[in-house]
């Protein structure tokens, strides 16, 4: 499937910082599901987006920023047939895993999912160079009784099973439990589960029998029985059998995704308020790859190829070049000339309003030099270089004295007195890079300032907040990066987001250079605020006078 490379750039939505594994984790995803479309077309089958998909779909017309999973529904009787033709239809990188297909699988949840991590399989390209192992949850959805009490019986028995098959055997520190759910089963039942030389089969068997008891009744309601044990006391997860009935198609990134016609009501029936946009959560097993990621960096014996390594060396105060051969005004003085490097001019608003600060102050000279930029595969290698100088130029215009053309300047000869530049990567992205002339680490050694400027600006994100978990996961893809290193200072949106700079530089360098760090990073705010409440003491105008007072761009 062909996606538009800029979907796997870095992106911020909803104020939430999505890094590009998680894009290229993402489109391995999305990949997977044609897949199992596939299946389902040949054979008939329906399936639907549900849980974080169905509400992505309905509220952000995709992946909720801050989830990194796909879930899909079946009705049992489709999910049975795609059970049993699974093995022979899916590609090979692909199985389907079920804890009724695989006796020593302990997952309640079905999947289809990588073998194993396409770093080593010949199908990574597939995937988009998505390192590591994806997966596709599969959800199958059973009738409910009409009687409540032989409803209230099968799920007591359901839980008793459930807790059995999540673990292997009897054997180990839970023994005690186990042995107690497993006599509740016994008198149920009225099987011999305890001394069975068949025990895994006879319990995965009896599952299997539960989850399907009362599906040839074919009552008015359905529920993924695991959902309806987990919700039970509140009532959720519990849905009309008709809302299934009819299918529509919701967009889905780039895609048409398919869900219940009725999902209005079974997206509220599943999440309260779910219009309401709410943190990312904890970050507990987030981002999908973090173990497989970690079981990496200890199979080398170090950080990965896209993960930068502060070097002690770079961490101390360089001295500054000479100036350049000064260009006086008929007083005598030079002006002080600062240059903004851009690259993206998609991303030029967060420079745009400290320029225009500039350019308007008679006391400095200024300049825009936009700088070439490359697609990168996700593996290191980059495509022919892309330059967004015409429309710097359509905005600018084409005779004005503050653009200038890369290709006839030398920035060592020019040496500018302050470089603003907005990427903090170098060529530690996967999908983005700027020519490696400007990377930070080159950069410093032509001016006297190098300022770095984020190209975003995110949701304010609290070190003590559980709910931030994600976000500060996720930060060390724009924190732990060479800008910050090579830069003489970063101006940062707020305090808050300081203290997560501060605090994950520190984590990485060691908590002898926190003096270092407050010296170097400006909580002033950001262009992007301007025309915001927050401009007034937070948008470009505020950082111009702050940076004059404290004569960083003046002198």
């Amino acid at each position: 499937m062909e996606f538009p490379k800029e979907f796997f750039w870095d992106e911020v939505r909803e104020g939430f910082y999505i890094p590009a594994m998680m894009k290229r984790a993402w489109a391995a995803e999305l990949e997977i599901l044609v897949e199992i479309d596939k299946i389902c077309e040949k054979h008939k089958l329906r399936y639907f987006i549900d849980y974080g998909n169905l509400l992505g779909a309905i509220r952000h017309k995709g992946f909720i920023p801050w989830d990194d999973d796909i879930d899909i529904m079946m009705m049992r009787k489709d999910y049975e047939i795609f059970a049993e033709v699974a093995e022979a239809e899916l590609p090979e990188e692909l199985s389907f895993r079920s804890i009724q297909k695989e006796n020593n699988n302990c997952e309640l949840i079905s999947s289809v999912q990588h073998n194993r991590m396409l770093i080593s399989s010949d199908a990574l390209g597939k995937y988009h160079n998505y390192l590591y192992g994806a997966g596709v949850d599969i959800f199958p959805y059973d009738y409910l009784s009409d009687d409540e009490e032989k409803e209230r019986k099968r799920m007591e028995l359901l839980k008793s099973l459930c807790i059995l098959a999540s673990f292997p055997s009897l054997e180990g520190e839970n023994r005690a439990v186990l042995e107690r759910e497993a006599r509740k089963v016994e008198k149920t039942c009225h099987v011999k589960l305890l001394q069975s030389p068949h025990y895994r089969e006879t319990l995965l068997s009896l599952l299997e029998e539960c989850f399907q008891r009362f599906n040839r009744d074919k009552g008015k309601r359905i529920a993924s029985l695991l959902d309806f044990i987990l919700f039970q006391s509140q009532g959720k997860g519990i849905f009309e059998e008709q809302w299934f009935q009819d299918e529509c198609y919701l967009d889905f990134e780039f895609l048409s995704l398919p869900a219940p016609k009725e999902y209005k009501k079974i997206i509220s029936e599943k999440y309260d308020n779910y219009q309401t946009v709410k943190k990312g959560g904890g970050d507990h097993d987030y981002p999908v790859y973090r173990k497989m990621e970690a079981e990496y960096r200890k199979g080398i014996g170090g950080k990965l190829f896209y993960q930068y390594a502060i070097k002690e060396e770079d961490l101390k105060k360089r001295e500054h070049p000479s100036s350049a051969p000064e260009r006086q005004d008929r007083s005598g003085f030079r002006k002080p000339r600062i240059f903004f490097l851009p690259s993206l001019h998609s991303r030029w608003d967060a420079m745009r309003g400290i320029f225009i600060e500039a350019s308007k102050d008679k006391t400095v000279d200024c300049f825009v030099l936009p700088v070439p930029y490359f697609y990168k595969d996700g593996l290191g290698n980059c495509s022919p270089a892309q330059w967004d100088y015409s429309l710097f130029e359509n905005e600018l215009g084409a005779d004005s004295p503050f653009l200038l053309d890369f290709r006839g300047l030398n920035l060592k000869d020019i040496s500018p007195d302050v470089i603003f530049m907005d990427e903090p990567y170098d060529e530690y992205n996967l999908s983005f890079m700027v020519d490696p002339a400007f990377f930070s680490k080159n950069l410093k050694q032509y001016t006297r300032q190098l300022i770095y400027l984020p190209w975003f600006v995110s949701s304010e994100i609290d070190l003590e907040d559980p709910a931030d978990g994600k976000a500060i996961v996720n930060a060390e893809n724009y924190v732990v990066m060479p800008a910050l290193v090579h830069c003489d200072y970063a101006i940062l949106q707020s305090h808050a987001i300081m203290k997560l700079y501060q605090s994950l530089l520190e984590k990485e360098c060691g908590k002898e250079y926190a003096g270092y760090w407050e010296e170097k990073l400006l909580p002033l705010g950001s262009a992007l605020f301007d025309k915001t409440e927050k401009e007034e003491h937070y948008g470009s105008h505020a950082i111009w006078e702050h940076l004059k007072r404290r004569k960083i761009c003046t002198t």
